[in-house]
């Protein structure tokens, strides 16, 4: 069967024929009135008889390969693009459904490919045998799903290997179709309004008529777009104005108690000089001024003062800059002998003094008792080693040291015979 469709003769070639054409009148109604399921067996059956083409050359089923493939991407990007009942959906529609739309449309694309490509050439399939109305049906469906990056890449693979065989249509009013989709459609949807005018300007295949007329109209739609971008941008809001701050005003103590349930906590910076406060201001209570927030800049901190709004006279009295005069200083006496004796003990009687002058005065005198009465209490013996020790003729350094240490021997062997 499938040798018969690889090599038909005549009358099954001319057989093959008048089944398609009836299938895709069948198939054609069917798809209008969206039935989708018997529309897709209809197709099934069509591309069993549609095997690829054997050799690069004119096949008499290239028109009815043509008018298939259109109709089975358009149903497919029919069912991808909306939302169709998946009861009676057949199963390889509901599975396209799971793809992702670059993927939908690379599948489209890869199996335009195949069919068109002739099975005698072992070698990757190529768009050199696309008919341009299969690219503008895949372009217009790439639109359709909003996948315009593999629109693109069909289109320009399809304007980079046209013309490499003439059975294929590929110049004249193909080529100026498919150009017109591109720069019209694919590239101003991608943004690219620049790289359009500049491959129009570069192109020189077309007649200057028609070449005229593409860049027209793509001018005319960037204006429009351009129009469009400013209408929709929102335009935007001025900031709030600031709320003033007045000077506050000069308010008895009784008015001031009533006016706090009526005074804003709202801390307000505005854009006109800040309030300066007199000293007589200053001097009310702080319940009466606490709900009004006043920032004030390190550079004006010294000279914010004016008058009260109820004051007749229109100048500002300004603070001085000199620093404030300290009276204490001024008013203070020559310090008395008390003052200086007492300041003396302060100095020197601290807690660390305290301690050193404890040590200096009742360790060492204690001591030299202990010391004293040890002597006391020495044998006859230590008299006479003692002797013997001051009438040899040592240096003084080593006879401190052995009296230094006789001497805490001794301490501690009375303290251990308990008689300190």
């Amino acid at each position: 069967m499938s040798d018969k469709l690889l090599r038909p003769s005549s009358k099954s070639s001319s057989t093959t024929e008048a089944t398609l054409k009836s299938l895709y009148n069948r198939a054609a109604r069917t798809f209008l009135h969206r039935d989708v399921a018997v529309t897709f067996t209809l197709l099934s059956a069509a591309f069993a008889l549609l095997p690829p083409p054997l050799a690069p050359s004119p096949d008499p089923l290239d028109v009815h390969r043509r008018k298939w493939d259109i109709l089975r991407i358009t149903l497919e990007t029919t069912v991808f693009s909306s939302t169709p009942d998946l009861v009676g959906l057949p199963q390889p529609l509901r599975e396209s459904l799971l793809l992702s739309p670059q993927s939908f449309i690379s599948n489209l694309y890869a199996r335009s490919l195949t069919l068109f490509t002739p099975s005698s050439l072992y070698r990757k399939p190529s768009s050199a045998f696309l008919p341009h109305q299969v690219v503008i049906t895949l372009i217009a469906s790439s639109i359709k799903i909003d996948c315009l990056n593999i629109g693109r890449d069909i289109t320009e693979d399809w304007l980079s290997t046209r013309g490499q065989y003439e059975f294929v249509p590929s110049t004249g009013e193909p080529y100026h179709k498919v150009l017109e989709l591109y720069c019209l459609h694919v590239l101003p949807r991608l943004g690219e309004w620049e790289y359009g005018k500049e491959f129009l300007s570069d192109e020189n295949e077309l007649s200057s008529d028609k070449r005229r007329e593409l860049h027209s109209a793509l001018e005319a739609q960037h204006a429009q777009a351009l129009e469009s971008t400013k209408r929709e941008t929102p335009k935007p809001e001025p900031p709030p104005s600031p709320i003033p701050i007045h000077p506050l005003r000069s308010l008895s103590p009784a008015s001031s108690s009533s006016s706090l349930s009526t005074t804003s906590t709202r801390t307000a910076v505005p854009a006109s000089p800040r309030p300066k406060i007199t000293r007589q201001q200053s001097t009310f209570s702080t319940s009466a001024v606490s709900d009004v927030t006043v920032t004030i800049s390190p550079r004006h901190r010294h000279n914010q003062s004016t008058v009260p709004r109820g004051s007749s006279s229109a100048s500002a009295v300004r603070i001085s800059r000199l620093p404030p005069v300290d009276h204490n200083l001024a008013t203070t006496q020559p310090p008395t002998s008390l003052a200086l004796i007492r300041s003396y003990l302060n100095y020197y009687f601290t807690a660390n003094k305290i301690a050193t002058l404890s040590v200096l005065f009742l360790l060492i005198p204690l001591l030299s008792l202990i010391l004293r009465r040890r002597r006391r209490l020495e044998t006859p013996s230590d008299l006479v080693r003692r002797r013997l020790l001051e009438a040899r003729d040592d240096s003084i350094v080593r006879r401190l040291w052995n009296e230094s240490v006789r001497a805490v021997l001794d301490t501690v062997r009375m303290g251990g015979g308990g008689l300190v």
